[in-house]
């Protein structure tokens, strides 16, 4: 009924092209437009828009502090721990990005303390520990930095583990 020729669906083709172009650069346009609005108001008011970050910050700081001030005696319970009596406990939020450090005080150390050893997470299976610690003697060895009676003894207590 409605057939076009092929010269129109190229003139339509066309048409529609144009009017594609030209509504994009309107939009373009206008969003270019909406960024000046948006920026130009950003300027104006951008000590409102400080005042108002601060006053966030400082209710999320509040509302910290009220909840440090309610679990204060589980803090409390946590620093009346052995390992930390006597010592200087340091938390450092936002300076060190969560650091947790422990004043290293040797006279504030626990009858406990003295007799543990340090407690290493190793990786090795026991025998490749072993062979490693063997080879380390013998070197010591060679070079002379120990005697035959600490490598017998040292190489003794190595094999009999």
């Amino acid at each position: 009924m409605f057939k076009l020729k092929s010269s129109d669906s190229h003139l339509a083709s066309s048409v529609l092209l144009a009017f594609s172009i030209l509504l994009f650069h309107v939009l373009l346009l206008a969003a270019i437009g909406l960024l000046v609005i948006i920026f130009r108001g950003i300027v104006n008011y951008l000590v409102w828009i400080l005042l108002g970050g601060a006053l966030l910050a400082g209710a999320g700081l509040f509302v910290l502090y009220r909840y440090m001030q309610k679990e204060k005696s589980v803090v409390s319970k946590l620093l009346e721990l052995p390992e930390f009596k006597n010592r200087k406990v340091e938390v450092n939020i936002l300076g060190g990005l969560a650091s947790f450090k422990i004043d290293p005080d040797d006279q504030a150390r626990s009858a406990i303390d003295t007799e543990v050893t340090p407690l290493t997470h190793r990786l090795d299976d026991p025998d490749s520990l072993r062979v490693r610690e063997l080879s380390e003697l013998a070197r010591l060895f060679e070079k002379g930095l120990i005697s035959l009676e600490e490598y017998d003894r040292g190489k003794k207590d190595l094999l009999n583990q």
